[in-house]
């Protein structure tokens, strides 16, 4: 309870500071870290606001601040599952990767020029996950909630008119590539398939039927965008063939040496999709293969990792760190533990596999 006054008066005094202070507040704080780096990112330059110049990609400050965020978040949503006695185990996980998957079709789609401003902005980090969140909570709201088919009919029902607003009104406007609303409801149609294979009508099969559907959708867009456009490079496939060799190998050996901790699968699937990640950036960014790509890195550490030690710190640095946290964060409760362990398997698979299908499409 403390803490909700707490909060409150943080609240207040900011909203008070923005209101007295905006050139302070707004411009050289909000903008600058926050605001500008999203638009800067949109439009592929640095950006100006009353002075202030914002640049693309991610501060110390922003860090920080989105580090806060993070932790406070991960909070909330631990709280959420244990308030609704929502179960977070591997089934969990494996039926909210849609959403994860989703995460980086739709970057590669804005990476690739499909949106336009300002519907391009809903498609940029941090904005992404905001909109991802919101999805995700509302599949497994309605999975708590409602539990028969009927209803889920009519929600699919629902969807299909908000996406024909959105085709009509936004789409058709702000995006070059559209998935028409027959597909889209010819898509709904396998989602309800999906969720009557479920025997059990709970969050489960909601939070995977609903996560197909969104993921279909964006993927029907980017397979269309590939056959048009893509110049494929299947060499960065290498890429998630060395995770996996990785994550094989620690599996193999933790297994053989009765070290249980590395032998969850679980914690494997942590494992692979970090791997996923460092390995694809430094394919992407230090380039040994010849890619012929221009891609940096946006955050300060692994930044200076890749401009640094032949590129190989990062990922050596990163495996570490997902086995510190592995051990670290062993003894929690089991529910706080696997909140945790979900919110850094989206930190690293997501951008890994957007990084992946950047290269392997040619955007």
């Amino acid at each position: 309870m403390k803490w909700k006054y707490v909060a409150l008066i943080v609240a207040i005094a900011f909203i008070a500071s923005l209101i007295l202070f905006p050139n302070i507040v707004y411009d050289r704080f909000i903008w600058k870290y926050f605001v500008g780096p999203v638009i800067a990112d949109a439009t592929g330059k640095p950006v100006e606001y009353h002075g202030v110049t914002a640049y693309e990609g991610y501060s110390i400050v922003s860090e920080i601040v989105y580090g806060i965020f993070l932790v406070a978040f991960i909070y909330i949503l631990y709280l959420f599952f244990e308030r609704y006695n929502i179960k977070v185990n591997l089934k969990f996980i494996l039926a909210a990767l849609p959403f994860i998957l989703y995460g980086s079709v739709a970057r590669v789609l804005e990476d690739a020029g499909v949106f336009n401003k300002p519907l391009s902005y809903l498609f940029i980090s941090p904005v992404i996950y905001i909109q991802i969140g919101i999805l995700f909570f509302i599949s497994v709201f309605y999975g708590i909630r409602f539990k028969d088919n009927r209803t889920f009919v009519y929600s699919l029902v629902l969807k299909n008119i908000i996406y024909v607003f959105i085709y009509i009104f936004i789409f058709t406007k702000y995006c070059r590539y559209n998935l028409h609303p027959v597909l889209f409801a010819l898509l709904s149609v396998f989602s309800f398939a999906i969720y009557l294979k479920f025997r059990e009508r709970d969050y489960i099969a909601s939070l995977f039927s609903f996560g197909f559907l969104i993921l279909a959708a964006s993927s029907s867009m980017l397979i269309y965008y590939a056959i048009k456009n893509a110049h494929f490079d299947f060499r960065i496939l290498i890429a998630p063939a060395i995770a996996f060799v990785i994550t094989a190998a620690i599996y193999i050996a933790a297994k053989y040496y009765g070290f249980e901790l590395l032998s969850d699968k679980l914690n494997s699937l942590l494992i692979f999709g970090h791997m996923i990640d460092a390995i694809t950036t430094y394919f992407a960014v230090v380039d040994p293969l010849n890619f012929g790509i221009n891609y940096g890195e946006k955050h300060p550490l692994p930044d200076f990792l890749m401009k640094n030690f032949y590129g190989i710190g990062y990922p050596l640095l990163k495996l570490l760190v997902v086995l510190g946290i592995i051990y670290a964060i062993d003894d929690l409760k089991v529910n706080l533990k696997n909140t945790i362990k979900f919110f850094i398997l989206f930190l690293g698979l997501s951008p890994g596999l957007r990084d992946l299908l950047r290269i392997l499409i040619g955007v």
